[in-house]
């Protein structure tokens, strides 16, 4: 076979050919077979027997007050699963159930394989499989058993190594503690924290209480510049000036004062008005919020001055209509309204010095405060710069007091959790168990069988087709090398030491040799309208002993019957034996010409076939290779141009010589034989390549020797058999 053929759809002519491979390994295949039959019955026979046991196990998984699955992580089912099969419970098992050998040896001589599945919800399936009976039945109790004392003894030693590693570590933790509230006590001591918060906490309200003494003066200001500037009467003074001292938004008594339409007051500016023209101010611009229109929940004595003044106000107005002005009853009235007038009159004076002097108190503040200012930002710069530097001290340590409260409720959860289990199995039962073995079974060993040995056998047959790196196709030459196919000739016993006189046979057992050289002539015939005309031929092959010489002699005869006056001539001044095959001496020949010994036509000697003429080797030459280059060589491949229609030249193999490079020029083509199934591909690929690199004109190659006997060849070249022929024969006589 040769590798590297592109990939072609498969045929019926494809299936045959695989048939008929398989069939020349019939035999082969035969006793892989039986191989593979015998190995199935000597398991059959020798192979221990598997008993199968199926059991159900319940599993609960609960939850618990203190959840122990966060300490131990020893409950979930595919935990425990992996926890069944360690080597450590299994052999603890096997020793219950009186096994003592190693792991190993225990799954190699009594437990087969052993696994655990989930069955169901809160339901598990122990299954084992085991070379004995009563292992198989009694393994899932065991190992249950044996699974719920190693859990038991793993949480105690785990219990005790961790609640000693967690009481060490609490007491480092509270020397921790006790060291950092150390260092804090230190750093407050040092550092003057205490003195400097004390301090702090007396002035921090310094902004605070500037920012309002700011604003009440805003608010005094605008009042004392409505007391000065605007036309207001007594009531609407005092009435500013009481607004500001019980904290009523100063924005009501100016928006009262400004406006002059009507609004949600209109009635107190009515009163407002009348009021004014009593007291003789004339017209005022604008009126402010009164005390009789506010609730009167704290009366102060000027507001009980107002209302009565309204009320003379309203009786001078209603007496008005029946008394002149100077009646008793009417300058009675007017003396009491006096009265009344100079009474608020000097309640505003004394209202108006309180300002006054509420105005002048925080100014007096205002100036202080600020004068302070500075000291406040000092001492808040100082104590900002003592907390940063408080928390840098901090930054490194942990958080002491939890760590301590994780590890003292861990230490709880072991302590309280450490013996309670989250997760609980229990042995149900025996769900399915057989007597009898499971394995080996008969049908199944010899299914197994039957399969392996078809496998093996075509596997292996198919193998040595594709390790056999020799050419015995022409196709697959044809597509890997891209050189033409002139023919085969078939293997004929003895034909490498006859003479080329079978070609003379006009009947006879050897008559399929003549047809095939005749194909092999006919189409070297045929490539000279698509080359250089075959005139002088070179035959050459890649190794020694792969027929060139034989093909050279009869392919000479072949041209001779065809009337062209031929010449053969042996160009292996080594060891040539062309000579042989027509009964002639070595000698005289080419080399005794090349040497000048003799003349052309002294060495040129009739074959004894009509039109074919010998030029042996001559004289044996340890090294030929500078004659062949010489100029008489040359001279003499001219001379002979001229005197014969076809000239065979029989030279030695492609690869370690050099003889064939030389010869190339003197020559039209190359035939190159390939010994079928024996020649390998890769010194095929070489020698083509070595002519191809020296210009070679390739006119094909022929594949000799060819096994017919093969059936993959017989199938494939049948046309070049004797049974062809003979059917050719039988065909033409009927």
């Amino acid at each position: 076979m040769i590798p590297g053929i592109k990939n072609r759809n498969f045929t019926f002519h494809d299936v045959v050919m695989y048939l008929a491979i398989a069939f020349q390994h019939i035999r082969l295949m035969a006793l892989l077979m039986c191989f593979s039959l015998l190995v199935g019955l000597a398991y059959y026979v020798f192979a221990m027997p598997v008993y199968y046991t199926k059991a159900l196990v319940r599993f609960d998984y609960l939850p618990l007050p203190v959840d122990t699955e966060q300490t131990y992580h020893d409950s979930g089912a595919s935990l425990i699963a992996r926890q069944f099969q360690s080597p450590k419970i299994i052999l603890d098992t096997s020793k219950k159930l009186g096994v003592t050998d190693d792991y190993k040896l225990l799954f190699r001589r009594y437990l087969k394989k052993f696994s655990i599945r989930q069955a169901a919800v809160g339901s598990l399936d122990f299954e084992v499989w085991a070379y004995s009976l009563s292992l198989s039945r009694h393994w899932t109790e065991a190992i249950l058993e044996q699974f719920e004392d190693a859990r038991l003894r793993q949480r105690l030693q785990f219990n005790e190594t961790i609640l000693k590693s967690f009481k060490n570590e609490l007491s480092e933790i509270g020397e921790k503690i006790e060291s950092n509230f150390g260092q804090k006590f230190d750093f407050r001591s040092n550092k003057g924290v205490t003195e400097a918060l004390i301090e702090l906490n007396r002035i921090k309200r310094l902004p605070m209480d500037l920012a309002h003494i700011k604003q009440r003066l805003e608010i005094m200001q605008r009042v004392k510049k409505k007391l000065e500037e605007e036309p207001l009467g007594t009531i609407a003074r005092l009435s500013l000036i009481s607004a500001m001292e019980k904290d009523i938004r100063i924005s009501v008594g100016e928006v009262v004062a400004e406006q002059n339409k009507e609004n949600a007051m209109g009635q107190s500016q009515s009163q407002g008005q009348g009021q004014g023209q009593g007291q003789g101010q004339g017209k005022e611009t604008g009126v402010v919020v009164i005390p009789s229109l506010m609730n009167a929940d704290a009366e102060e004595p000027w507001e009980k001055l107002e209302r009565e003044q309204r009320k003379i106000q309203n009786t001078i107005a209603e007496m008005s209509a029946n008394y002149l002005p100077g009646h008793q009853k009417m300058v009675a009235l007017n003396k009491e309204l006096e009265g009344v007038d100079r009474g608020l009159e000097l309640e505003y004076q004394v209202a108006k010095v309180r300002f006054d002097l509420e105005y002048q108190d925080l100014q007096n503040k205002q100036t202080d405060l600020e004068a302070k200012l500075p000291k406040y930002q000092e001492i808040t710069k100082k104590y900002e710069k003592i907390e940063q530097d408080f928390r840098l001290q901090q930054v490194g340590q942990l958080a002491w007091d939890s760590l301590y409260a994780q590890a003292s409720q861990r230490i709880s959860a072991v302590e309280f959790g450490g013996e309670k289990e989250r997760s609980t199995l229990q042995f149900i039962g025996i769900s399915e168990s057989r007597d009898d073995p499971v394995a080996p079974r008969k049908g199944k060993v010899l299914l197994i069988s039957l399969a392996a040995g078809i496998v093996l056998s075509l596997g292996g047959v198919f193998l040595i087709e594709f390790l056999d790196h020799t050419i015995s196709n022409i196709e697959e030459v044809e597509a890997t090398f891209q050189i033409r196919g002139l023919g085969i000739i078939p293997q004929v016993e003895g034909m490498e030491t006859q003479s080329p006189v079978l070609l003379d046979l006009p009947h006879g057992d050897d008559e399929n040799l003549v047809e095939n050289f005749r194909v092999i002539r006919t189409n070297l015939i045929s490539m000279g309208s698509l080359s250089k005309p075959p005139h002088v031929m070179m035959v050459t092959s890649s190794m020694p002993k792969e027929g060139k010489t034989v093909v050279s002699a009869n392919l000479a005869v072949s041209f001779a019957q065809m009337g062209a006056k031929t010449l053969l001539i042996d160009t292996d001044l080594r060891r040539g034996r062309l000579h042989r095959f027509f009964g002639l001496a070595k000698s005289p020949g080419l080399s005794n010409v090349l040497l000048g010994k003799m003349g052309l036509e002294e060495a040129l000697r009739p074959s004894g076939k009509e039109n074919l003429t010998i030029l042996t080797a001559g004289q044996h030459l340890q090294s030929g290779t500078e004659l062949l280059g010489s100029a008489k060589f040359t001279e003499t491949m001219a001379e002979l141009r001229t005197r014969f229609d076809r000239i065979l030249v029989d030279t030695p193999p492609v690869l370690g010589l050099s003889e064939t490079s030389i010869l190339q020029n003197h020559v039209d083509g190359v035939l190159f034989v390939v010994w079928g199934g024996r020649t390998p591909v890769r010194s095929m690929k070489t020698a083509v390549e070595i002519l191809q690199a020296n210009g070679a004109n390739l006119y094909g190659f022929i594949l000799n020797r060819l096994d017919l006997s093969a059936t993959t060849n017989y199938y494939q070249y049948y046309y070049y058999s004797n049974d062809y022929y003979h059917n050719y024969h039988a065909l033409e006589n009927a």
